[in-house]
């Protein structure tokens, strides 16, 4: 199964097969978001989910995710059926033996919030920035992903499936 994470500055940071990532999003959707994507979190489950985010996106992400994160913490993670959002158990990163859904989804909170910081930094040394997002990260996918043009991932629709799960 194909790894997937998150590709940025100075950053290749896996978070675990596409069932995995998914999940998270799906999560943020079924718990958060009442069933409608990008209803309450547009920058979480809309353009991180499927696109690139900008530099001026970055701050306003960071506030988001806290945000998910803290509303995670309040849902137990005996409320969460991972099988119903499709992991696969025998091949999975997440923390199933967390308390709440902010533990299980843990590993994506840093990575994510890590990966926001060097695009920060990178930014601030080269006056340079390079798109976050989610991709593949094995070779040879993820040559491709991050070689795609920024256009490309936004103009991806609300309806179409994000590159890395293709």
């Amino acid at each position: 199964m194909k790894n997937v994470g998150v590709l940025a500055a100075m950053t290749i940071s896996v978070l675990g097969p596409a069932s995995d990532v998914d999940c998270f999003f799906k999560s943020v959707v079924f718990f958060l978001e009442g069933g409608k994507r990008g209803s309450k979190y547009p920058l979480v489950t809309e353009k991180l989910y499927c696109r690139s985010l900008s530099k001026n996106e970055l701050a306003e992400l960071k506030i988001d995710l806290e945000s998910v994160r803290a509303e995670f913490n309040s849902i137990p993670a005996d409320s969460f059926d991972i099988s119903a959002f499709g992991v696969d158990e025998e091949n999975t990163r997440l923390l199933l033996s967390g308390n709440t859904l902010a533990d299980i989804f843990a590993r994506f909170f840093k990575i994510i919030f890590d990966a926001v910081e060097c695009s920060d930094v990178f930014y601030k040394e080269f006056n340079e920035y390079v798109p976050l997002r989610i991709g593949f990260t094995d070779a040879p996918d993820y040559v491709f992903d991050v070689n795609r043009s920024e256009d490309l991932y936004n103009s991806l629709a609300s309806d179409e499936l994000p590159f890395w799960r293709r």
